[in-house]
């Protein structure tokens, strides 16, 4: 090859390895699009799970704090609902707490002299919480609830500001 006409040869070959190197660029790029969008639609169903499965909790709760079955006990401004071995807290007219402090249930069972800590909680805006307690109660004698710090505590910190004992049905 004549070096004259060797140059356009070199001229395609550099244009060549211009394309390459963007095109190899480019798909860099787009597969860090694609991890990210990845990791976003992880994201996106995880929440959408949890979403779900709270839904389904507070459906089931509704479901028992109104079946007819569900037995009610007063409980301050609001009320505890036992329902097979579940139990709720249905509050309203809660009002906010002090800064630094939540409201804490707890449960003593038949026969127990000490209250186990529970849920910590906070009302909504309106002063509404309900709260489902991880106790069983059909072994549950009776639950209260009290003005706690942040985090709960593991004993209760003075007396309870609402308080109902479960009769056997």
């Amino acid at each position: 090859m004549k070096p004259a006409t060797a140059w356009p040869v070199y001229l395609v070959a550099a244009a060549c390895f211009a394309i390459a190197l963007i095109s190899s660029i480019a798909n860099i790029s787009l597969l860090g699009q694609i991890k990210q969008q990845q990791r976003e639609l992880a994201n996106l169903s995880e929440r959408s799970t949890a979403l779900a499965r709270n839904l389904a909790g507070e459906r089931t709760a509704l479901l028992d704090v109104l079946d007819t079955h569900a037995r009610h006990y007063q409980l301050g401004e609001g009320e505890a609902v036992t329902h097979g071995s579940r139990i709720y807290l249905a509050l309203r007219a809660l009002p906010e707490p002090p800064h630094g402090k939540v409201y804490q249930a707890w449960t003593t069972a038949k026969g127990a002299t000490k209250a186990l800590a529970s849920s910590t909680f906070v009302p909504d805006a309106r002063g509404v919480a309900l709260i489902v307690l991880s106790a069983d109660a059909r072994t549950t004698a009776d639950v209260s609830v009290t003005l706690e710090p942040e985090g709960g505590s593991k004993d209760p910190s003075g007396k309870p500001l609402m308080d109902a004992a479960f009769t056997n049905p």
